[in-house]
């Protein structure tokens, strides 16, 4: 199986209010429900832009926050 098999869900079209639908499929697999809020990030300027639930991005930040603690005491040595 291919690195990137089953991550395509399928495709939106933006509306004239900015709005977009989520593939149902990635709304189930995502656990994402009418009326949860969405973190939206990206650069300005590029093509695409990465969408995530807040408790992921706090899950990242922790992420983050060990592995800097680890390359930090791997310098000190």
């Amino acid at each position: 199986k291919g690195e990137f098999e089953g991550m395509f869900y399928g495709s939106a079209t933006v509306g004239t209010k900015g709005q977009i639908v989520i593939p149902a499929k990635l709304r189930k697999d995502s656990n994402i429900k009418s009326g949860d809020t969405l973190i939206f990030i990206g650069k300005s300027g590029q093509e695409g832009f990465g969408v995530m639930k807040p408790e992921g991005l706090l899950r990242l930040q922790k992420e983050f926050e060990t592995l800097q603690k680890q390359l930090t005491v791997k310098i000190k040595r």
